[in-house]
């Protein structure tokens, strides 16, 4: 067995360091960024290996100690759809097989990564370890129903084929794990679950004295939808959640995310529920946050909401328990491991608009429920610290390195 030394991220439709919440960049990009930091810090060097979106950016540049970027040329130097992303997957490959095969693991982040990297890992002799952070949903799926387009045509087959013949399946929850083999069938290529972790230090909750965020911007109690403008994500409900609350005792939502190229035309559609249903002075637009802004925000919330529609496993709600806010989410996906039903927050079945208002009422309401969740949501996020995702990502390489 060899021990990992030098590791490849490889992450073609987005970049690692691209904003979350912005174009195509979500969770995914937090993970990949944040695991990178900690192997490296573990004595290992990652290089995150992506796509050049901007023509002046640099080819290689380190962004941490023992983390290089790379910016391959493959395809137009700019954002590129990520329904049009499929056709890059060749001219990656080729741009990705011109640098030096000096890597102990390739690690893929995504089927257009995996169906790019995979044959390089197999020319090179080195084991190739997929990461979906979502698998494609089958015919009738309700994110489909909700509006959500179609998957790219190769999705698929090219979701089975780095399943079958990758040396290893890491998924980021229990949950996931299972997805994969209801989807793909019995595999032979072994499956480990390693959960995200959370920046404990940038994410935290408000400290005695401090500066509540909503002081300068909503005045008082908010709610915070934090994520990517798309018909998954569910920021629709969130938004008809609030209308289900009496004018009189309505507090404010604060909607933290932009639509990437693929869903320009749903931003308006926001905007015009939201004028329909009168909330013109209660919903609050405010578009890509930076991580810092968006630790700031999430400590001074009431609660986040999360009614997306299908979770790997939810980072964001993960970074509101580390800030010290109670989540409301959907019972779906991965969610019940990043949130403790009762006890971190409020898990619900279903997307009744009134229920969702009666959760989020109860946790600004009743005080000693809040209190009770917060300190529970802190001492949960501290059992997920990026170091832990790190030593459970080394477990798994050393069970596949040659």
């Amino acid at each position: 067995m060899v021990e990992p030394v030098r590791i490849a991220f490889v992450s073609l439709h987005t970049s690692p360091v691209a904003s979350p919440g912005s174009a195509d960049a979500g969770g995914m990009n937090v993970v990949e960024l944040n695991s990178a930091m900690a192997l490296a810090r573990a004595g290992r060097r990652v290089d995150l290996i992506t796509r050049r979106e901007d023509p002046g950016a640099p080819a290689r540049s380190e962004i941490a100690p023992g983390v290089r970027l790379l910016n391959l040329d493959a395809g137009p130097a700019r954002v590129v759809a990520k329904s049009r992303a499929e056709a890059l997957i060749e001219p990656f490959r080729e741009s990705m097989g011109r640098l030096d095969p000096v890597y102990d693991i390739i690690h893929s982040h995504h089927w257009f990564s995996g169906v790019a990297a995979l044959p390089l890992a197999l020319r090179w002799g080195v084991p190739h370890v997929q990461s979906f952070h979502s698998v494609s949903a089958p015919p009738g799926a309700d994110s489909l129903e909700a509006g959500e387009p179609p998957e790219s045509p190769g999705r698929p087959a090219g979701e089975a084929l780095v399943a079958a013949r990758s040396d290893l399946i890491v998924a980021v929850s229990e949950a996931e794990r299972r997805t994969i083999i209801d989807r793909y069938g019995p595999l032979a290529t072994p499956i480990i679950p390693v959960h995200p972790g959370v920046d404990t230090e940038r994410f935290r909750p408000l400290r005695p004295g401090e500066k509540h965020w909503a002081w300068g911007e909503t005045g008082g109690c908010y709610f915070l939808f934090a994520s990517r403008l798309q018909p998954l994500k569910g920021p629709d409900l969130a938004i008809r959640m609030m209308a289900e609350i009496p004018e009189f005792d309505r507090p404010h939502l604060v909607v933290a995310g932009e639509a990437s190229q693929d869903f320009t035309h749903y931003e308006d559609e926001l905007h015009r529920m939201v004028h329909e249903l009168g909330l013109d002075e209660h919903v609050t637009f405010l578009g890509s946050q930076t991580r810092d802004e968006l630790a700031c925000m999430l400590r001074g919330a009431c609660a986040l909401i999360n009614p997306s529609y299908s979770e790997t496993f939810s980072l964001i709600c993960l970074e509101a328990e580390a800030s010290g806010a109670p989540v409301i989410a959907g019972r779906v996906g991965g969610i019940p491991e990043a949130v403790r039903d009762g006890v971190t927050g409020i898990l619900l079945e279903g997307r009744d608009p009134a229920a969702w208002a009666a959760a989020a009422q109860s946790i600004r309401d009743d005080g000693e429920l809040r209190e009770r969740m917060i300190r529970a949501d802190r001492a949960f996020a501290e059992e997920h610290g990026w170091d832990r995702t790190a030593a459970g990502l080394l477990a798994a390489y050393r069970s596949v390195s040659r």
